[in-house]
């Protein structure tokens, strides 16, 4: 089997990236990561070389255009690993090294889609996506108004940002008058259903693996999943078709919305381009990541043998470590945390591959337990 050259480029501080070189491990890979000090894919044991930027997102980038100058060998995939180095490159986008390494193949249309959550939610609406309804908004008054319409809860979006950073949901008309506009928000109708995700695989903007599953558990009402319950939906397939047109999307990445509680329909929340949380569970589901990785990286014509779909579920909730651990702290949920100390079957989800990896985890939470340290929901995405 050919191995593929692979590197891992990343800014964010995010844990969900340390499943990422194993993953990648065992579809082949020879994997080098190049990132800031300290980022957690540089702890995984299979990373055969590791290249230091300084702490800023632009420096990183800058980085990685000198690393890529350099390569004898080209890389056989650039993984783009976070959204801050998307929205980096974003701005420079009229670069030729950009465009080869972003991760799509529908050019300027693409990186807007991708980087743009205006441009995304539009393009979603004129494709017959079904999203939430919205309004664009500029101001104070037009957020107001779009309230007015679409009736409270209102959830407002800022044009970029990760890990509901970017998100705020006002209860009440009341509440806007705290709000401060400087560029244009999305003001979105309020869902109410039950919050699922799926990971999948794109290979030049068309499906070829994903599962799905309920968010169970989430670390804070904005924050990662702590723990997820399989559940196959089989109206996915079409969203993730016509979502690969839009984007020309390359790469791993995963998609939130809700089913509705009414109704059932699938209501598209948005799409993180690139990996995510619960990569590394594919197997369990009954989709094999790593094969889909391998068919990513070779033949085009494989994608028609091999495309592979979730047709198993798990019959139980499996919680995630370390998100369900801390989110048992913050929410002072004894039981949730006196079953990781006694309920062996919860073991298996600790990271007993990863033994640098199991430390850092291990040493966060005794830190957070003595009131150390004050862990950040968002490293755990």
């Amino acid at each position: 089997m050919r191995h593929f050259r692979v590197l891992i480029v990343t800014y964010a501080y995010w844990e969900g990236l340390s499943r990422l070189p194993a993953l990648l491990h065992e579809a082949g890979c020879e994997i080098c990561v190049l990132g800031v000090p300290d980022n957690f894919p540089s702890y995984s044991r299979f990373v055969k070389r590791l290249f230091i930027s300084p702490n800023d997102v632009d420096a990183v980038v800058a980085d990685l255009n000198v690393h890529l100058q350099n390569q004898t060998n080209k890389y056989d995939w650039v993984i783009i690993s976070d959204d801050p180095l998307l929205y980096a490159l974003e701005k420079r986008r009229n670069e030729t090294w950009v465009k080869e390494n972003f991760p799509t193949i529908a050019g300027d249309a693409g990186i807007d889609f991708i980087t743009s959550k205006s441009a995304f939610i539009e393009a979603c609406r004129n494709k017959n996506i079904k999203v939430p309804d919205f309004d664009l908004c500029s101001d104070l008054l037009q957020i107001q108004a779009a309230g007015h319409r679409l009736g409270y809860p209102l959830v407002i979006k800022q044009e970029q940002g990760f890990a509901g950073l970017a998100v705020r949901i006002v209860d009440h008309a009341e509440s806007l008058s705290g709000i401060h506009v400087e560029r244009q928000v999305i003001a979105q109708e309020f869902i109410r259903g039950r919050l699922a995700s799926a990971a999948a695989v794109f290979k030049k903007g068309k499906p070829i693996a994903w599962f799905s599953y309920y968010r169970s558990r989430t670390w804070g009402d904005c924050g990662p999943s702590a723990a997820i319950e399989a559940k196959v939906f089989p109206e996915l397939e079409y969203m993730l078709n016509q979502l690969g047109e839009l984007s020309g999307f390359h790469g791993l990445c995963g998609i939130d919305f809700f089913e509705q509680e009414n109704t059932g329909e699938l209501i598209l929340l948005e799409q993180n381009f690139r990996p995510t949380l619960t990569i590394n569970l594919g197997k369990r589901l009954g989709v094999d990541f790593a094969m889909a990785i391998r068919i990513l990286l070779g033949n085009d014509e494989a994608i028609k043998e091999h495309a592979l779909t979730q047709k198993t579920v798990a019959k139980r909730v499996i919680p995630l470590f370390p998100q369900d651990v801390f989110r048992a702290i913050d929410a002072q949920d004894r039981r949730g945390l006196l079953k990781w100390c006694v309920y062996p079957l919860w073991w298996r989800e600790m990271r007993w591959n990863e033994p640098f990896i199991m430390f850092l985890n291990l040493r966060h939470i005794i830190q957070k337990l003595r009131g150390i340290k004050k862990v950040n929901t968002r490293r755990f995405v």
